[in-house]
């Protein structure tokens, strides 16, 4: 799955589906930052693709790579 991040808003990144503008979701964006290699303040406009998996509670998103 391809997202784009939209905005950082306080420690929360926003981000949305490439292909999808309704399918948004967010995350802690210091991890998000990390698993992606770049800092912080670079990642709104960022576009990263990661792997889902159905979980309980949810979606596991892992192997997180930037496109």
């Amino acid at each position: 799955m391809e997202y784009v991040i939209v905005e950082l808003r306080g420690a929360l990144a926003l981000y949305r589906a490439a292909d999808d503008a309704l399918r948004t979701g967010k995350t802690v964006a210091a991890g998000l930052a990390q698993e992606l290699g770049v800092g912080i303040a670079d990642l709104p406009g960022r576009r990263y693709t990661c792997w889902e998996t159905p979980a309980e509670y949810g979606v596991v998103q892992s192997g997180f790579e930037l496109s």
